[in-house]
């Protein structure tokens, strides 16, 4: 019964809007507090997927399709969480969230796409800042508090949202979902189209989950009928071409999660990879050498980055570090995943100093994940800079949304720190979480 309300606080958060307003170009002080709020809430579940690889590909997949969008300036920020549930939701400031339940039953990187390109419509058709708007903000928060017990499986919690007038709201009001769902398959199907995948994945994925007895939740927030899954799958037939095959990327990301899952490898026709997940499951096992052969046999016929920063990922354990970074530089080109791996060969191997020469550049460039930043963390500590590491957490805690302990980081670094041009900076960096939190403030 508990599973019943997730979906209903996740994807609808704005299904009661009965007009699409007018897109908005930028988001509200608002809008970027209520998306803090929601994004401490998604990490505080602790189901966030933290395999780099996996997060910066749903990324990359997300903005692609987010580019061609009706509204690609807005905010976007794309998760993966463990749940074996077959669901997607869009919160609060454009943040998005992937089951592995769902990358797991997509049968095509055209049905994730579909997924996502849907979801993404309804963030730049402003559903759930429309509901916003008319449950009020307190209703709002209820709303993210309910979703936050449920993802943790807080029993108390949930037997409130039972007995909860928003729970009657919720199912009152669940046939105004069908406007905007019917919206979203237009728009996203049309995003589909000019990104190079194919349409039909939308509908083709939408049509398989009527017969699934794992998508309850996907089909009580996104609610289904034949007339709409006829029409989707008409509009999508109506378009032809050369459309994109499958990434090397998504087929991995697929199978790690399925061996993550059951502890072992499923079958696969292609030899790469084969190759690919005997490496990956021996390097899990600490077996390296046999996980040399195996990435061996599989850099002879595959030269996708994947299978190069398995390479290397080998390699590092086996205390070759040139041998790595010759293999995370096929490839490297600005890819987080990358210079990740290329950072934590160094680490791996007792070389802090040259672990922070290849991230820290990375990072003061371009916005990094929360796995980057802990690891440049935990650099610094290891060179035995306690104040930079401090820094650094706090800008991972930044990420997370958390902008309170980001600046009790910021604090102590302040009490390590010997340069007055760094001591100064992070006063700086504490002034604008400070004036960020007073400005939200009601």
């Amino acid at each position: 019964m508990i599973k019943f309300f997730l979906p209903l606080l996740l994807a609808p958060f704005f299904v009661f809007a009965s007009s699409v307003p007018e897109l908005l170009l930028s988001e509200s002080l608002d809008e970027k507090k209520r998306g803090r709020e929601f994004l401490q809430l998604i990490w505080d579940t602790g189901s966030v997927v933290s395999d780099i690889e996996m997060a910066i590909y749903l990324k990359k997949l997300g903005y692609e399709l987010a580019a061609y969008s009706e509204n690609p300036r807005k905010h976007f920020g794309f998760f993966i969480l463990k749940d074996s549930s077959i669901n997607a939701f869009a919160g609060a400031y454009g943040y998005i969230g992937v089951h592995t339940g769902m990358l797991l039953s997509s049968d095509s990187e055209s049905e994730l796409a579909g997924v996502l390109a849907h979801e993404i419509s309804h963030v730049t058709q402003n559903h759930l800042e429309r509901f916003s708007e008319k449950a009020g903000k307190q209703s709002y928060l209820m709303l993210a508090g309910v979703l936050a017990a449920v993802l943790v499986d807080n029993k108390k919690a949930s037997e409130a949202v039972l007995t909860s007038a928003i729970a009657g709201t919720l199912q009152k009001n669940i046939n105004f979902t069908r406007e905007h769902e019917w919206e979203a398959d237009r728009i996203g199907t049309s995003i589909l189209k000019k990104s190079g995948f194919n349409p039909q994945g939308m509908a083709n994925f939408f049509k398989k989950l009527k017969d699934s007895a794992n998508a309850q939740e996907f089909l009580q927030s996104h609610p289904l009928s034949i007339n709409r899954i006829s029409d989707s799958l008409q509009r999508s037939a109506r378009g032809s071409g050369n459309y994109k095959k499958d990434s090397f990327e998504y087929i991995t990301v697929k199978a790690k999660l399925y061996y993550q899952q059951h502890q072992r490898i499923k079958l696969e026709k292609d030899k790469a990879i084969v190759y690919y997940m005997q490496a990956y499951q021996a390097l899990d096992k600490q077996d390296y050498q046999a996980a040399k052969q195996y990435s061996d046999k599989l850099l002879a016929i595959n030269s996708d980055k994947s299978s190069y920063i398995l390479a290397g990922r080998i390699a590092s354990q086996l205390g070759d570090i040139e041998l790595a970074q010759q293999y995370f530089s096929k490839h490297n080109a600005g890819d987080e995943a990358n210079v990740y791996y290329m950072a934590k060969a160094y680490l791996d191997n007792q070389q802090p100093r040259l672990g922070i020469a290849i991230l820290k550049p990375f990072l003061r460039t371009n916005q990094g994940s929360y796995e980057s930043y802990k690891l440049l963390a935990y650099l610094y500590l290891k060179q035995g800079d306690a104040g930079r590491s401090h820094i650094q957490s706090a800008k991972a805690l930044i990420v997370q949304g958390k902008l309170k302990k980001a600046i009790g980081h910021y604090q102590r670094a302040k009490t390590l720190v010997r340069s007055q041009d760094l001591y100064d900076i992070i006063n700086a960096k504490i002034g604008d979480l400070q004036q960020i939190l007073d400005l939200s403030k009601p």
